[in-house]
């Protein structure tokens, strides 16, 4: 896995909200142990890193290491679920990606 990162209050806070919004569970397999909260748009995107709406709440699996349904496995798989299951949070993802580009 990725080296430890240096989180501060608001990045906690982000992560928890992400997470009491999702049940405290994976969004994907309702797996409660060691969630991690992921950025859909990459964290160093300074206008949407601590937008609620750019968070999923993932297990271990979901998160890194599944082939079918990963953030940083298979962004496809991942992106295709969001289609799927999260379609307001995708469009509103693609709303802000399109501000930030000014496209």
């Amino acid at each position: 896995m990725r080296g430890t990162l240096k989180l501060t209050k608001e990045d906690k806070e982000w992560a928890n909200s992400v997470k009491d919004r999702d049940g405290r569970k994976c969004v994907i397999c309702g797996n409660t142990e060691r969630l991690n909260a992921h950025h859909i748009i990459v964290r160093e995107n300074h206008e949407t890193k601590f937008d609620i709406e750019n968070g999923l709440s993932l297990c271990p699996k979901h998160h890194f290491f599944c082939r079918q349904i990963s953030a940083h496995n298979n962004p496809l798989g991942m992106f295709m679920w969001l289609e799927t299951n999260r379609p307001q949070q995708l469009q509103y993802l693609k709303i802000k990606m399109k501000e930030i580009l000014k496209c």
